[in-house]
């Protein structure tokens, strides 16, 4: 059970996973699988899995659930992580961007108990640092701007909160790179 002001937490690889499944599919929408632990106030997002034979369109991704439930099945046998939920991408298609929110078929799919991660996508027009929100972090990558936000499904009330998202491999990615 999660208290208070919970924060997810991503580590290093979980980042990772999840930017380069939102840049290899650009314009249309991933989607993959969120592994870690829960603690007192933080989720722990350690891997983040893409599934590759999800349906991909702009505005949509359709799962392969029963391909997806091979996966969850062995997943206990490979790693003893929990899986937390999903992430997916929301890309920049034409005019209208991507925004780091959860649309109202994202709501209704969120299961309770569940951390659904959101990758908002889009065009770069100047490059920024990455720097944590209030609610999430943001930066650029290469020609990409990439916000990501973490929603999570309460099981007492079947609400949905908003996540503060840290990610301390992400805040200090641009002081590496910088020349």
């Amino acid at each position: 059970m999660l208290y208070g002001e919970t924060e997810v937490f991503l580590s290093d690889k979980a980042f990772l996973g999840i930017i380069l499944s939102a840049v290899e599919v650009y314009r249309n929408e991933c989607h993959g699988a969120i592994l870690g632990f829960k603690t007192h106030g933080r989720i722990v997002v350690e891997y983040a899995i893409p599934f590759q034979c999800a349906k991909r369109k702009p505005n949509e991704v359709v799962p392969n659930w029963r391909r997806e439930l091979k996966v969850t099945e062995i997943l206990p046998n490979l790693i003893h992580l929990e899986k937390l939920g999903y992430f997916h991408s929301h890309p920049q298609w034409g005019q209208s961007i991507g925004l780091p929110k959860l649309s109202d078929a994202d709501k209704d799919a969120l299961a309770e108990g569940d951390l659904e991660i959101v990758v908002a996508i889009n065009d770069a027009d100047r490059k920024s640092s990455w720097k944590e929100l209030s609610s999430g972090l943001s930066g650029t990558i290469g020609k990409y701007r990439i916000t990501i936000t973490g929603f999570y499904k309460r099981s007492s009330d079947s609400r949905i909160k908003e996540y503060r998202v840290i990610c301390p491999y992400a805040v200090g990615f641009h002081y590496a790179l910088r020349e």
